[in-house]
């Protein structure tokens, strides 16, 4: 039976290829494949009909993108105000397009809250889904216990269920707010692997020599990945082409301090997911990690990772060889 559809996220895709939000667009493509009528809400600007879904574009004032919008907020706090009007414009257009039976809100602040939260009417809709992916969980537990208790009981009132992608992500919303407990639920978000090719087909359209020994880091480069941790302990080691595919404020710091390796800075996703099938050995030394996209999809191509023991990742090597853990 098709349902109205609403899905509000701060994070999508704005052009064909766009790594953003890849996650959230394929759950999308997956309830277009089912028959719903899917409306998206999300900030920037794009086309206006994706894969069967409509989108709806509002004004964010450069707030929201790569490589995260902490980041480009650390960068220039004005951008506060562009959260402001994606907030105020996204709430009022989810009214105005409205009835939904089922409403998710990708990322708990702000999409969960206050855009889902105040943009729809509690008693038309069957499901609402609060989903929580990684950094926007660890903010909505540092904010003030008064503000979480209000936000919590918010949601509890509308019938919300709450999604997560790790354990550790739900630990920390239960240690803050207990009485999340009964509707919190860990599923990690789908990766969407189409048309990857093989090691050799992506080696050959990347012109990487087949002989070379690749280690490949991906990652948004902000402090909190550490991928000059990453970037220092494979400088120990002899023969490796090291690439690093991602960009960030320590793009070129981290260039000029590892002239060996060599930056590609951020590529279109299925670019990037060739450099994950070319690679040898995929490298992550972040410490604020749920269930990373980057892993999954590396291990799906049956790519060895190395990484440090954050999010669930320790639980995941205890069932899968090709993942080795190191202390951090």
């Amino acid at each position: 039976m098709s349902e109205r559809v609403a899905v509000i996220t701060s994070s999508y895709p704005r052009q064909p290829g766009d790594a953003a939000g890849h996650f959230v667009h394929s759950e999308v493509k997956r309830f277009v494949r089912a028959g719903h009528e899917v409306h998206v809400f999300a900030p920037g600007k794009g086309a206006t009909a994706a894969d069967g879904a409509r989108v709806h574009w509002f004004a964010d004032h450069d707030a929201f993108g790569w490589p995260g919008a902490l980041a480009r907020l650390r960068e220039r706090p004005t951008r506060w105000l562009g959260v402001c009007a994606f907030w105020m414009r996204a709430e009022r257009a989810l009214g105005r397009h409205g009835p939904f039976s089922r409403v998710h809100a990708h990322f708990l602040v702000p999409s969960a809250w206050p855009i889902a939260t105040r943009g729809f009417d509690a008693h038309e809709a069957r499901e609402f889904e609060v989903i929580g992916h990684g950094s926007d969980v660890r903010l909505f537990c540092r904010l003030p216990h008064a503000l979480r208790t209000h936000i919590t009981r918010a949601w509890l009132e509308r019938g919300a269920r709450v999604r997560v992608t790790s354990h550790e992500l739900a630990a920390l919303l239960r240690a803050g707010n207990p009485e999340l407990s009964p509707v919190l639920r860990v599923e990690a978000s789908p990766v969407d692997l189409d048309d990857v090719p093989s090691r050799g087909e992506a080696r050959r359209a990347l012109t990487l020599p087949d002989s070379a020994r690749l280690v490949l880091v991906v990652s948004r480069l902000v402090p909190a990945k550490r991928v000059d941790v990453a970037l220092r302990a494979l400088s120990l080691l002899d023969d490796l082409s090291v690439i690093v595919v991602g960009a960030g404020p320590e793009f070129e710091p981290l260039r000029l301090r590892f002239p060996e390796v060599r930056f590609v800075g951020q590529v279109p996703r299925p670019e990037a997911l060739r450099f994950i099938a070319a690679a040898d050995v995929l490298v992550s030394a972040s410490t604020e990690e749920g269930a990373p996209s980057v892993v999954r999809e590396a291990r799906a191509l049956g790519v060895p990772v190395v990484a440090v023991a954050a999010g669930d990742l320790g639980a995941w090597a205890d069932s899968d060889p090709g993942l080795w853990i190191v202390k951090p």
